[in-house]
């Protein structure tokens, strides 16, 4: 079988994944992570685990599409995609030459990530990737693998939800917002409409605290989920994340 991952390719993801790592405004994505002291939240140190962490989630995904047999729709969709993504959606694009769509709110992280790819992919000659908004027309049509990391403990767009999935009600660290009934409503409806778009066999990539929310979804479609006994934590949130199958039905 010939090898999956060339130096040419490689090079290419390498050489693409620094570009844009020296594109990215660091100080103003630090005041958007942590708004005391933030400029400098994402020092060397921090941007080199985040690197590590990412590369180490590329190399796990990758192993596990190429374990899907050919034919499939070969095309992935991310959800809230942002920072902690980069790696893994260009060693999808650039590596194993996967269809690429990543979903995230506008806002200033969505447009300094595009700014910054944009700079970056065309100053090496390579297709632009874009981070798109939800509901764009690309995220139409089927999927083998997505990716719903920290997406429904987000504390902005589900704070009732966040501190029911993290445990924090009647703690300091509770948001103290939201009706939990509401987010869990909303939250079922975007797993729903996430599951449609995946056609077995399939890969599911999504933390502990959220596989409370799709477990059971994916038990009403009749869709075994097989979750990895292991789990990686996420480079910035810090969750628990696990790459689950969805294997054939029938």
């Amino acid at each position: 079988m010939p090898d999956p991952c060339p130096d040419t390719q490689a090079q290419r993801f390498a050489a693409a994944l620094l570009e844009v790592e020296a594109a990215l405004d660091w100080p103003a994505l630090g005041r958007l992570y942590c708004h005391a002291g933030g400029a400098d939240f994402f020092d060397g140190e921090a941007r080199e685990a985040l690197r590590d962490t990412g590369l180490l989630f590329a190399s796990d995904i990758a192993r596990e599409l190429e374990r899907l047999p050919a034919g499939g729709p070969g095309r992935s969709l991310y959800v809230g995609a942002a920072l902690a993504e980069l790696a893994p959606i260009l060693c999808e694009t650039l590596v194993l030459g996967r269809e690429v769509v990543a979903l995230a709110l506008p806002g200033p992280e969505t447009e300094g990530l595009n700014g910054a790819l944009e700079q970056a992919l065309g100053r090496l000659g390579l297709p632009t990737i874009r981070i798109l908004p939800p509901g764009a027309p690309q995220a139409r049509g089927m999927f083998d693998h997505v990716w719903l990391v920290s997406v429904l403990t987000d504390p902005d767009a589900f704070p009732a939800l966040h501190d029911d999935l993290y445990e924090r009600q009647g703690t300091d660290l509770a948001t103290n917002r939201g009706d939990l009934a509401a987010d869990r409503e909303r939250a079922n409806a975007l797993v729903s409409g996430l599951l449609e778009h995946l056609r077995p066999p399939c890969l599911l990539t999504t933390t502990d605290e959220e596989l409370a929310l799709v477990r059971p979804l994916c038990v009403q479609r009749g869709l075994p989920l097989e979750v990895s006994g292991t789990a990686r934590l996420s480079g910035i949130v810090g969750d628990p994340v696990r790459l689950c199958r969805i294997p054939s039905i029938g």
